[in-house]
């Protein structure tokens, strides 16, 4: 925390299904009766959200049997086709190809979420909310619309001032807010693919899909919002909320920071290796009492 000039940190480790580590310091900004945080605090995720757009993408698709191949332009009524070209759902699963369309140059994300919408009838938020922030209870989830005490400012507008982000609810903008332990449980869905205490929450044909697609794709692109590498894979954002999943131990990892390092990438793998480490120690040691 001390490292980036964060005000705000937490950490969380689940394994096998239950919280290990849960650790809160410092406070939601850095001026004078800031609130402290703890395990309601709620960190702007940033990027980690395409984790969220991935999952929603590869719902529509799987419940609507629609092949990744299919070009996305039959889905989208007020960008013209010629401006689409033949972009497919794969390349939205992928961030493949061109990242902004239409006069009003919208991201890929929104691009999905016009996608999502046609097929499902539901927006990005509306279908998460539906298949999983509800039966899951993960109530402290939210694309966030306005202000609440509990959300933790960040430092990315300017690195100067701290602010709290304020947008649509339909899903795809900058603006998921969510507290260690919905993140944790978010990855922990993932980990367990789509089980959740012992019951099916979604498709096993979902997660089928993200398989399939990392078999196809490999480690070289984000597939459905996640990096993929040999003992993990991960998904970050801009002010260092972070979300690991590490499958030979069962485990998933959260890091919140509300400013985040110029070594982006250092960073990442330098976390995503500690964690692994510890794991490997403490499997070491149960093994020797054994």
């Amino acid at each position: 925390m001390l490292d980036v000039n964060a005000s705000a940190a937490s950490l969380l480790v689940i394994q096998n299904d239950r919280v290990v580590l849960e650790w809160y310091d410092g406070t939601h900004h850095s001026k004078k009766g800031a609130r402290l945080v703890d395990s309601d605090s709620m960190f702007n995720l940033y990027s980690t959200r395409k984790t969220y757009v991935g999952l929603a993408t590869a719902i529509a698709a799987v419940e609507a049997n629609v092949p990744l191949e299919t070009p996305v332009y039959p889905y989208v009524n007020d960008i013209p086709r010629e401006q689409l070209g033949e972009i497919t759902l794969r390349d939205l699963a992928t961030k493949t190809g061109a990242k902004y369309f239409g006069d009003r140059r919208i991201e890929r994300e929104e691009l999905a979420g016009k996608i999502i919408e046609t097929i499902t009838g539901l927006t990005i938020a509306e279908l998460i909310a539906d298949r999983v922030l509800n039966p899951v209870q993960l109530n402290r989830t939210e694309w966030v619309t306005s202000p609440k005490e509990n959300l933790v400012c960040d430092y990315q507008a300017d690195g100067k001032y701290a602010s709290v982000r304020i947008e649509s609810n339909e899903g795809h903008e900058r603006n998921l807010y969510t507290n260690s332990l919905d993140l944790g449980l978010w990855g922990n869905l993932h980990l367990n693919k789509g089980v959740i205490n012992g019951q099916r929450l979604l498709p096993e044909a979902v997660f089928k899909l993200y398989d399939q697609l990392q078999s196809e794709e490999g480690s070289s692109k984000r597939l459905f919002g996640w990096y993929h590498e040999e003992h993990w894979y991960y998904a970050t954002g801009a002010a260092g909320c972070h979300c690991i999943v590490l499958p030979e131990y069962h485990a998933v990892g959260v890091r919140m920071l509300n400013r985040y390092t110029d070594n982006y990438i250092e960073d990442q793998l330098l976390f995503n290796q500690t964690l692994l480490n510890c794991l490997e120690d403490a499997a070491s040691v149960v093994h020797r009492s054994e």
